[in-house]
């Protein structure tokens, strides 16, 4: 039995997705085998619940200030989830 995504291709590094409403995917990139990490951000009617943030690497910090320049549009984060 095979998987289907919905998406033919994850996001870019950084990248926001879309995937129902209040419920956003992207990914931080990793330095080990294991070369990405998904993330979450649920609108949570007062701002954004975090689930995961990635590594504190240089480039994971200059993705999130993308995000926060960008896609978060100065909705405040409220909670982070990490699993």
């Amino acid at each position: 039995m095979s998987l289907e995504h919905p998406w033919v291709e994850p996001p870019a590094p950084g990248a926001v997705v879309d995937v129902a409403p209040g419920i956003a995917w992207l990914r931080m990139p990793l330095p080990f085998q294991l070369n990405h990490i998904n993330l979450w951000l649920l609108e949570d009617g007062r701002g954004v619940t975090v689930v995961d943030t990635g590594v504190g690497l240089g480039d994971t910090r200059a993705l999130w200030e993308r995000i926060f320049a960008g896609p978060l549009r100065g909705r405040p984060i409220t909670r982070v989830l990490a699993t």
